[in-house]
């Protein structure tokens, strides 16, 4: 083949060839095999092509090089619907896939606002389905569309609800960990800095006789001895 080294200038002549002799096919086959030319150039001599699969081509090589928006509109103006729907969802861009889903409320296209739903579904808000369904009578197209963003949403929130929820047991239980760790072996809180401590009922008259034991001791120290009671 004449175009095995991939030639900008022997790619441009042969597609040229291709062009005068209507062979829209091959013209396909070559812009894919050999990519090394000026495809807008191409695409711009083509957009007015009085056959309408030259003007496809030119579509096409518009959204081989991103031209989203271009692309839409000869696929729009050829009325080759999924052409377009298809472009609008490579593009990624929910403005061109909005827009797509006005114009066929626009025409009355029910079919196709179905199908530019069920293509461009990760690119259109909900609020624009909704608000174009409504005053368009179109609920019923809408309808499946809805339930699956319903149904999608609740899953999303029914899976943070659960990792939200996982993460305040953990945090419960390293509670839990902290109190018991700050409590003696009788149960009670450990006396904290600048923190009066309060002993517990049952531990009073333990202390009270230390307390007496420690004072009688230091009676017998200063020489001080209680009065006997003489022994009869």
């Amino acid at each position: 083949s004449v175009q095995n080294e991939n030639i900008a200038a022997v790619n441009e002549a042969y597609n040229e060839v291709l062009v005068d002799e209507e062979e829209y096919e091959l013209l396909r086959q070559s812009i894919d095999e050999h990519d090394n030319f000026d495809q807008i150039a191409l695409a711009r001599k083509l957009e007015k092509h009085e056959l309408l699969e030259f003007r496809r081509v030119s579509s096409y090589l518009y959204k081989k090089n991103k031209r989203f928006a271009q692309s839409v509109r000869l696929s729009k103006e050829d009325q080759m619907y999924k052409d377009a729907i298809d472009t609008a969802a490579e593009s990624k861009d929910s403005e061109i896939a909005e827009e797509l889903l006005k114009f066929f409320v626009n025409i009355t296209d029910k079919e196709c606002f179905c199908a530019t739903l069920y293509t461009c579904y990760d690119l259109i808000r909900p609020d624009i389905v909704m608000e174009l369904a409504w005053r368009n009578q179109l609920l019923d197209f809408a309808m499946p569309y809805m339930i699956q963003y319903v149904h999608e949403s609740y899953n999303r929130l029914n899976e943070l609800d659960e990792r939200t929820k996982s993460k305040e047991d953990e945090a419960g239980d390293d509670d839990d960990e902290t109190q018991s760790n700050m409590l003696d072996a009788l149960g009670n809180p450990y006396m904290l800095a600048n923190t009066p401590y309060m002993p517990q009922q049952h531990q009073m008259p333990q202390q009270m006789q230390y307390m007496q034991q420690q004072q009688y001791m230091q009676q017998q120290q200063q020489g001080f001895m209680p009065p006997q009671h003489p022994h009869y």
